[in-house]
């Protein structure tokens, strides 16, 4: 069984390996962050407890049947009136086994119509829709959750529609006699079945690789993400990133090896793990670099948030640190019948 899931994963991996990133592929709204939860540990990490719904948007492979009853709605008024948020709703179908319903979406907001000389035409408005459901299984003998989630992808943009599907496979082990974790996630394997002009672009595929534990005697848990571990080369070297010296000689950024693999990293640390109130801090090393400001301390990849549980409701918010000039607030309430 073991063979056959890895078998499994390397045929997705190199089906998908084509696919870039960096602005060249489309729907790039399935690359955000699903929940507040998410977003404030610094991206989606796939080594959340699994008795949380959040958790199952990010890994399929943590749907549980613990999860069953449960819901969640989150909303993130994103940059220049942008809006986005998902919902997210569980059936369980047996003690070990849910069924995950979810739903991304982002609203680009209303723009004026002008012709090739300026006048006005009529306005027009952009958004995009994701509808996803999981399913996952839970081999006994090797320990090991594995977990997939199909989504129907919709998209449109004035007189532009697209229609794709991608699926995404998820896998969990939780260490027996230990509270260490390790996740991995194939993110956005898929196609565009119809296309906006003619023109077929890639999903935003993505590798993520995270690992946890939580301390013994201090409730603190801590996350390590590697994200988009199939592409190597992240970081580019800015132009405008060029200094000039005290004698006027100007040295150009020069990117090395450190610099690509700290751009792969993501930390996390929740405290009070899976009690009724929660911090969560993260940092995300790639987007404080590519977002950084020379000669200015902008706190650019820091991200923060809280969980706050009453009765059967919690409430989840997180806050990202872009740039001095931009940054988002994330909200989100859920509800949880066996609380």
């Amino acid at each position: 069984m073991l063979k056959r899931i890895f078998f499994i994963f390397l045929v997705f991996s190199n089906f998908a390996l084509t696919a870039q990133i960096g602005g060249s592929s489309t729907y790039e709204f399935l690359s955000l962050s699903s929940s507040p939860l998410h977003s404030s540990l610094g991206a989606p990490i796939p080594t959340l407890s699994d008795l949380d719904i959040h958790s199952s948007l990010s890994n399929p492979a943590l749907l549980h049947g613990r999860v069953g009853g449960q819901w969640s709605l989150n909303f993130e008024p994103y940059f220049a009136g942008v809006n986005r948020g998902s919902a997210a709703y569980a059936i369980t179908l047996n003690r070990k086994k849910a069924l995950l319903f979810d739903i991304r979406y982002i609203h680009y907001g209303t723009f004026e119509g002008r012709d090739e000389i300026g006048n006005p035409t009529t306005d027009f408005s952009g958004n995009e829709t994701a509808l996803g459901v999981s399913h996952s299984h839970y081999f006994l003998k090797l320990n090991l959750s594995v977990g997939a989630r199909l989504s129907l992808i919709s998209s449109s943009f004035e007189k532009y529609h697209s229609f794709g599907v991608s699926t995404d496979f998820g896998f969990y082990y939780h260490f027996l006699n230990s509270s260490f974790r390790i996740g991995l996630v194939l993110r956005n394997i898929g196609s565009q079945i119809t296309t906006y002009a003619d023109i077929k672009e890639p999903l935003p595929f993505e590798i993520g690789l995270g690992v946890s534990n939580e301390l013994l005697h201090l409730p603190l848990r801590w996350h390590l993400y590697f994200q988009n571990v199939q592409n190597w080369k992240l970081a580019f070297e800015n132009s405008n990133r060029t200094t000039t010296s005290l004698n006027g000689e100007q040295t150009e950024e020069k990117l090395g090896g450190l610099d690509e693999l700290f751009r792969h990293i993501v930390l996390g640390i929740e405290l009070f793990p899976d009690r009724s109130f929660s911090i969560q801090l993260g940092y995300n090393f790639r987007r404080a670099a590519e977002l950084r400001i020379l000669e200015q301390r902008s706190f650019s990849g820091i991200t923060a948030g809280f969980g706050l549980s009453m009765r059967r409701l919690r409430f989840h918010f997180s806050h990202a640190r872009y740039t001095s000039a931009g940054n988002t607030s994330f909200f989100g309430i859920s509800f949880n019948p066996d609380l």
